[in-house]
This record gives C-alpha cells, sequence and structure tokens, in this order.
C-alpha cells in the first residue's frame, strides 16, 4: 500500500510538472510573436494565434479554493480575452511568465488579490469597471454611441445553484453585495440597431461584449475586434463552434443573428 501511495504522488507530481512545463512552453510561442508598439494590436495578434484552440467550458470552476488558472491549451469567450491581454502586457514590458501571470491576477480579481471565489469578477460590468479603475483599459461604449443600459443585475444570487461556491451563504452574502454595487453604478450599451453605425469607430483589440436578454444577467459572450476595412468582425471562443474563431459576418449581422444578444458594450485598453 506504501508503494501504490508513493507512485501515485510520483505521478500526481509528474503530470502537474508536465502541464506547468507545457504552459511555459505555450507562452515562450506567443512571447516570439512580433511585436507591436500600439497594445491593441499585440492583443489582436495574440487572439489569432489562438485560432482553432479547443473551446472548453468552466475551467475556473470546480477547485476546492480559489486559485489562478492558467490555460492556454483550451479557453471560454473570458479566458480567451484575459489571456489575450495578460500575454500582451508581458510582451510589451518584458515581464515574462511571472509578469504574465502577475497581469492574469489583476485582470480577474479585485485589486488584484485571490481572496476566495467572491474575489473574482464574476460580471463583466464589473470586470470592466475595475480594470478601468487600475487604469487597463477605459469603457468607451459612450463614446462609439452608447445609451444608458439600465438592468438590475442579479443573475448569480437568483441562480445560485449553478454555482458550486455559493452554496455558503458567506459567499452568497458577498457575491450579493457585489451585485448591489454594480447597480448603484451608471452603465452604457449599443443596442443592435447601432452596432453598424458604430462598427467604422472601433479599433483592432478592442474589447466587446454583449449584452443579454436573460433576466438578471449582464452580458452572455465577449471577444475581440479585428477589422477588415471599416467593418468590424469578431474573434471569440465560439461554443456553436467549439474553438477559437472569426466570425463569418461582420460584427452588427453576427450580434442580430443572437437573438438573446440585446447589443454591446466596448473596452479600450491602455498603454500603462
Amino acid at each position: 500500500m506504501i508503494r501504490i501511495g508513493v507512485l501515485l504522488l510520483f505521478l500526481t507530481i509528474s503530470v502537474a510538472g508536465y502541464a506547468q512545463t507545457s504552459l511555459q512552453k505555450a507562452f515562450g510561442q506567443k512571447m516570439d510573436l512580433p511585436d507591436s508598439r500600439d497594445i491593441g494590436t499585440q492583443v489582436l495578434r495574440i487572439t489569432e494565434s489562438f485560432l482553432g484552440t479547443p473551446y472548453v467550458a468552466g475551467s475556473l470552476e470546480g477547485n476546492p479554493t480559489e486559485r489562478l488558472v492558467c490555460k492556454l491549451d483550451g479557453l471560454d469567450c473570458t479566458t480567451l480575452v484575459e489571456s489575450s491581454v495578460a500575454l500582451a502586457v508581458a510582451k510589451s514590458e518584458n515581464s515574462g511568465y511571472e509578469g504574465y501571470k502577475s497581469e492574469l491576477t489583476k485582470l480577474r480579481y479585485r485589486d488584484g488579490i485571490i481572496d476566495g471565489y467572491p474575489s473574482r469578477l464574476h460580471y463583466v460590468l464589473d470586470w470592466m469597471y475595475e480594470n478601468e479603475k487600475r487604469g487597463r483599459l477605459e469603457d468607451i461604449t459612450a463614446k462609439v454611441g452608447g445609451i444608458p443600459f439600465k438592468k438590475e443585475i442579479n443573475f448569480m444570487t437568483n441562480h445560485a445553484n449553478l454555482y458550486p461556491a455559493m452554496a455558503e451563504s458567506e459567499v452568497w452574502e458577498k457575491v450579493k453585495d457585489q451585485e448591489t454595487v454594480i447597480n448603484s453604478r451608471e452603465h452604457n450599451y449599443i443596442p443592435k440597431a447601432g452596432i453598424h453605425k458604430a462598427e467604422p469607430m472601433l479599433h483592432d483589440g478592442d474589447i466587446v461584449a454583449f449584452t443579454s436578454s436573460v433576466e438578471g444577467l449582464d452580458v452572455n459572450h465577449m471577444g475581440i475586434i479585428t477589422k477588415v476595412g471599416s467593418r468590424a468582425y469578431l474573434i471569440h471562443a465560439s461554443l456553436t463552434g467549439k474553438k477559437v474563431l472569426m466570425s463569418s459576418v461582420p460584427l452588427a449581422e453576427y450580434v442580430a443573428s443572437v437573438p438573446k444578444h440585446t447589443g454591446m458594450i466596448v473596452a479600450r485598453l491602455n498603454d500603462i
């Protein structure tokens, strides 16, 4: 029994070590991509390098304790955006693998501190607000045709059964407090009908998120913009396409084709 236990421990350590080595190798490949002084172009190039990467849902969930998850071989829509931005920042600042992990932590967690499940920025509206506050990006929705977005955000606490970590009452209460703060802020969005007019004002590497018709939910999906002439296209981790891909139609047509998308919000990265 002792030998079996030692063997299992050895295999566990070996698998973890291989995963870490594989991740660092993938990181090195991203750092070898062409440089750009413009952070938006840098983000776009890295996002394009993920084209074809498998879609993997829920990669941040299910850990016994909240920890930083770094995964480059399978992504959902949020982790595609976060990974692309964190990699672009590490490349621009020559901060290496530890710099990438640091930026990913700052993007994903309130004040860049991992302190349990509620410390993760679960709502995209909150994610954008916190990352704008620290200077990483600017919410430009109002500048490109946005109008007030008035909606009560409470999906997580109203559907706590979908989030195992929220079975603890303390976690539920903290998320409820966060929803209250989100609802106290002013938000803007560009309705579906206004997206075509907004497209010429978008830049390569802009982050877009699509507001939801689902009660209590802020957004359904997010991705990165690539421009083709005056039209904008979306690079995103697609659930239906089961991989990272570029939309086959321009942004306005894409959003119009998804009934649960009501419009979009837009953020532009800052060089800091």
